[in-house]
């Protein structure tokens, strides 16, 4: 497949909404650390065993990871394509 001027042009774009989603959701979740003064790998462990409250922070934490995630991934998928 060749990657035309205009694809290359679209890949980029879609590379940086993606780095700026990731810093957005980075951002969030280092507040939310702080707040609750503990790291993410230890949330998710108490969160996912069920020993945390029901406190709407820790369900937004929890979807930031795992868009975080999401995002991470496409944006590695998109590296490749823009060099």
């Amino acid at each position: 497949m060749t990657i035309t001027a205009e694809i290359k042009e679209s890949l980029v774009r879609e590379f940086n909404i993606c780095s700026t989603t990731i810093n957005f959701y980075k951002k969030q979740i280092s507040a939310l650390e702080k707040k609750h003064h503990m790291t993410t790998t230890s949330f998710l462990g108490k969160f996912e065993k069920g020993t945390l409250g029901d406190e709407k922070d820790f369900f937004d934490w929890y979807a930031f990871h795992k868009l975080l995630s999401g995002w991470t991934t496409t944006k590695k998928a998109l590296q490749p394509l823009i060099k």
